[in-house]
């Protein structure tokens, strides 16, 4: 309600109501000077003659201090807000049935009574609409309604305006309905202050979202002068004033995102969400370009994985596929390529076996060869060629070991059964291609042993006749001065024995290619 239509209590030490001034008795409101008699005036105006210049200088002083009177009340209240004082309510006397009088009919204290009583009680029933108007008005001020109260607000300060007018002419059932509908509208504002401010959140919200930083910005400090404790409109009324920054940003990036300068792009997007982290566009525009970056490392990553790979660098491309699959997790890509590079291992470790087999077969080292092949098996145990190899390995092997052992202990062979099974290990060689120097020194060094084996050597034991000689592994000799016989190669023990006499005993070793060996054996010491 503006300045000019409020009002106030004014008088000489008295109260006084807003609109209420002496009355005419055509009923128009004038300013009157009070009418002090002072002794002696009747005297005086009869003495005194008047003149019509003195007369017209009194008409023309009074409507001046008229005049002045009502400019200076005029400036007063347009200076000075209002305050209507309600006046204590009295005890309305019984209603007496009267006739209703039209509300812009002004009533006159005058008009003497029933109408004098309903003028008084009108009044005060106006001055009360008034002020709880008043009241309600300074609430909805306090919380900027001006901002926010749009019509209803503007039909209400209508209303009260025309109310005004009517108090003004005195006519206080119309100011009163008036103030009445005024007050409805004001209350409806003050009883809907929740649902508006939900509403004015709502489109503050959804002008945030959209990037209209300066509507939101407007939004929100509208809810905070209707809810000053908001905590979520004053959170947001700072964001909002980071918006028009965040969308510039972001159409920063934007543009570099098109020209493909992802790494700007995403410096944009950072600053971004930095000064605003609940903005969803520049998180979502953050996300991307990092997915983006991902992708495009993902891409050079898995090429620079295959390139090491053809190039058999299996360290290499395995630590490329694993940092590619740390951009994306669930890659059968990654999951195919990291399976390519355990299986490429996997035969290159084959084949690496393979052929340090065969190097151990063709040098004879047949143990190695064996632990080769057994380890490709591992790997693969359906693998033909370590099957194979195992087989041919494992049996040159023994074949090695046996004839290693035979040269190593040659008097194994002055055991018939022993010299058998060489002269059957040697056949067994002889058939074997090819034959690698080692087998073919081994054959020579065997068949030299077993054809030295098989010659006797002569021996001649000379006795005294009475001594009865025995040869372990070969039988009794009997008695005899002079017996010559022959030995295989190999060590003997002769034994001599004579009643009463005691027994002799004799090693000797017979070696091949050497002989004959002349020995003598008697018993000689009595018992």
């Amino acid at each position: 309600m503006d300045d000019s239509t409020e009002h106030t209590k004014k008088s000489d030490g008295n109260n006084h109501i807003p609109g209420e001034e002496t009355s005419s008795s055509n009923g128009d409101a004038l300013i009157t000077p009070l009418k002090v008699p002072i002794q002696g005036e009747k005297t005086a105006r009869s003495t005194i003659p008047r003149s019509d210049s003195a007369k017209r200088v009194y008409v023309i002083a009074g409507l001046l201090i008229m005049i002045i009177g009502g400019l200076w009340l005029f400036s007063y209240l347009s200076r000075n807000p209002v305050r209507t004082v309600s006046l204590p309510r009295e005890k309305p006397p019984p209603k007496q049935p009267a006739q209703e009088l039209p509300s812009t009919i002004p009533l006159t204290p005058t008009d003497g009574g029933n109408n004098t009583e309903h003028s008084a009680q009108d009044k005060i029933a106006a001055e009360q609409k008034l002020a709880d108007f008043l009241q309600a008005k300074k609430t909805l001020d306090g919380k900027g309604v001006a901002e926010w109260g749009g019509e209803v607000y503007e039909e209400a300060v209508q209303l009260a305006k025309t109310a005004d007018e009517a108090f003004i002419k005195r006519e206080f059932t119309a100011a009163s309905r008036h103030y009445g509908e005024a007050l409805v509208l004001l209350n409806k504002l003050l009883n809907g202050i929740d649902a508006t401010v939900e509403r004015f959140l709502d489109q503050a919200q959804r002008a945030l979202k959209e990037g209209d930083g300066k509507r939101a910005e407007q939004l929100f400090s509208v809810v905070l002068m209707i809810d000053p404790g908001n905590d979520s409109a004053r959170h947001n009324l700072e964001r909002a004033k980071n918006t028009e920054a965040v969308m510039q940003l972001i159409a920063s990036g934007a543009s570099h995102e098109e020209n493909n300068d992802l790494s700007r792009a995403l410096t944009d997007y950072q600053e971004a969400v930095h000064l605003d982290p609940e903005s969803e566009k520049a998180q979502t525009a953050l996300r991307r370009v990092k997915n983006l970056i991902a992708a495009e490392q993902f891409q050079q990553l898995m090429s620079a994985g295959f390139k090491a790979l053809n190039e058999r660098d299996y360290t290499g491309a395995r630590s490329s596929f694993l940092k590619a699959r740390s951009f994306q997790p669930d890659s059968h890509e990654v999951k195919d390529a990291l399976l390519q590079v355990d299986t490429a291992i996997r035969l290159a470790r084959i084949e690496a076996l393979r052929e340090k087999a065969l190097t151990s077969e063709s040098s004879e080292k047949w143990h190695e060869a064996l632990s080769s092949y057994q380890e490709v098996l591992t790997i693969d145990s359906s693998i033909q060629f370590a099957l194979h190899g195992k087989e041919r390995s494992l049996k040159r092997k023994q074949l090695d070991e046996s004839m290693q052992r035979y040269l190593e202990k040659p008097s194994v062979l002055e055991s018939d059964h022993s010299l058998e099974k060489a002269i059957t290990l040697l056949r067994e060689a002889r058939q074997i291609e090819p034959h690698g120097p080692r087998l073919t020194e081994q054959l020579n060094q065997l068949d030299r042993l077993v054809t030295e084996a098989q010659i006797p050597v002569p021996v001649t034991i000379e006795s005294d006749s009475l001594t009865e000689v025995a040869i372990y592994k070969v039988g009794k000799l009997g008695r005899f001065s002079i017996r010559e016989l022959t030995l295989r190669p190999g060590t003997y023990t002769i034994v001599g024995a004579r009643k009463g006499f005691k027994d002799v005993r004799q090693k000797i070793a017979v070696k091949a290619g050497k002989g004959p060996i002349e020995i003598t054996l008697k018993c000689s010491e009595k018992i």
